[in-house]
């Protein structure tokens, strides 16, 4: 074959074309990033809308049930499942697979859009955003300590998700369990009921009195003055003051018909971290970035944070996914490596020659170096997907590695001239190797191009495989130099 006969004529050149696709592979190794799956987008779509104070029944009758009923209208939508609960209403659209997620939002995000005007006027806009793995948090930790669940929530909220939303890589960041202050006006019934005065009465006299004005500028010859109306109470107590209403020509302040409490948010969530109330701080990083890098920024910035940390709080990293991807790649590489050693045992015991088998086991690293470069020129990272591929992809090498040499080899004990065996041994076979090799790739390529979330999740797995045996070319260039 002419590959293998170019091999004979020009070895060097043939040993450079190698060592070039292995040095590619070599300077892409270190920007292929780590994670556990593929980056796929599921076809699924939610709606949620919150209306505030409305009961399950209002939600499900006069929000959830029209929504439904446009999205269902829409090509390619597979199954509808909504929930109703007390203020929310949340609808989940499942596409099918063939369907273009980017495109399905848009659709619902249209007939959203003509079904508004029939919704409740005082709901919230629609939130309509497609499923993304990418925003599960990663890492969650705790600041905890013996202070007040408000002194941790106000410290979490105003220093530490400042400092870690600088972090290249994060994304957002959740906290859970916050309690932040909040000033929380208690109304008396009766006293309200006695001055002949409504709750809604006091909360337009907070929103009317309690604000802040922009009062226009004030020009001189060579200066100018930014005016601003400061209606906002500067102490909790100063809200007692306030003229709620008047009852017989004397007004009613806000402490004859209840009382003002500097307190916090209502209790709607609860984290412990080893029995003590804490805050619960998830990192959730950008869309298609190295979880494992994230992971390692944040860290890194938490080992500084630590030391800055007013006494009595503690930060405690609670769950970290990183521990569990590093663990499954290495495990799955620790395979790779024990399954390529086997593999060049098994060589070297039947055929029980030291040089044949050096040059099969050459040919394994530099296939699967030279497919990192692949790897990133696709924008893949090294997952369960892709190791697993170049596992499965050893055996299909030594396969095509022990047939070309052992023929090879065969016409050498004949009493062939090496370079003769090389060129002729290659030749005899090399159609039939080409063919198997080809027959591998036409099982495992139409995978790569099936549409959809399942394509795309095996779309790493499927040109993983198929790369290696189409480097056929670097195992009849190393049969050759036998």
């Amino acid at each position: 074959m002419w590959l293998a006969d170019t091999s004979i004529r020009r070895p060097v050149f043939a040993t450079m074309f190698i060592l070039a696709l292995v040095v590619l592979g070599l300077v892409s190794y270190p920007e292929i990033g780590v994670d556990l799956f593929p980056k796929v987008d599921f076809p699924i779509v939610n709606i949620t809308t919150r209306l505030k104070g409305a009961s399950p029944e209002i939600m499900d009758i006069d929000v959830t049930d029209k929504i439904e009923e446009v999205v269902n209208t829409i090509n390619g939508v597979k199954s509808i499942t909504s929930t109703s609960i007390e203020g929310a209403s949340l609808v989940t659209v499942e596409f099918v697979l063939e369907r273009d997620i980017d495109l399905a939002v848009q659709d619902v995000r249209e007939k959203v859009s003509v079904v508004r005007q029939k919704l409740p006027r005082d709901i919230n806009e629609p939130i309509i955003e497609k499923v993304d793995p990418d925003a599960t948090p990663v890492l969650w930790f705790n600041l905890a300590g013996q202070r007040s669940v408000r002194d941790l929530s106000m410290y979490a909220d105003e220093v530490l998700k400042e400092q870690l939303q600088r972090i290249n890589g994060v994304g957002a960041i959740r906290l859970g369990g916050l309690r932040l202050r909040e000033v929380r006006v208690w109304l008396d019934a009766n006293k309200l009921q006695a001055y002949h005065i409504a709750a809604n009465d006091v909360l337009g006299a907070l929103q009317r009195e309690n604000v802040e004005l922009p009062g226009g500028r004030i020009e001189a010859a060579s200066k100018e003055y930014t005016v601003k109306i400061k209606g906002e109470f500067p102490n909790v107590p100063d809200f007692n003051d306030l003229i709620v209403s008047y009852y017989k020509g004397a007004p009613v302040r806000l402490r004859d018909i209840g009382r003002v409490e500097d307190g916090m948010q209502e209790k709607r969530s609860l984290v412990r971290f080893n029995g003590v109330p804490a805050v619960g701080i998830g990192v959730q990083k950008q869309s298609g970035t190295n979880t494992v890098e994230v992971i390692n920024r944040v860290k890194k910035e938490l080992s500084g944070i630590i030391k800055t940390l007013p006494p009595g709080m503690t930060l405690n990293i609670a769950f970290d996914q990183s521990t569990f991807i590093k663990r499954s790649i290495d495990e799955v590489q620790k395979h790779l490596i024990l399954g390529s050693l086997f593999a060049v045992i098994a060589v070297f015991v039947f055929l029980r020659n030291f040089r044949t088998t050096l040059i099969t086991a050459v040919a394994l690293p530099v296939s699967i170096v030279s497919t990192f470069a692949m790897i990133k020129f696709f924008g893949f990272t090294f997952n369960n997907m892709t190791m697993l591929a170049l596992s499965l992809s050893v055996g299909l090498l030594i396969d095509d590695a022990i047939i070309v040499v052992e023929n090879i080899y065969r016409h050498i004990e004949e009493g062939r001239e090496p370079r003769e065996a090389a060129s002729f041994g290659t030749s005899e076979i090399g159609l039939a190797v080409m063919a198997t090799t080809f027959a591998i790739v036409a099982i495992f390529l139409p995978v790569a191009f099936m549409k959809g979330m399942v394509g795309r999740f095996f779309m790493q797995f499927a040109l993983t495989v198929v790369w290696n045996p189409l480097q056929i070319c670097l195992h009849l260039q190393d049969g050759a130099m036998v």
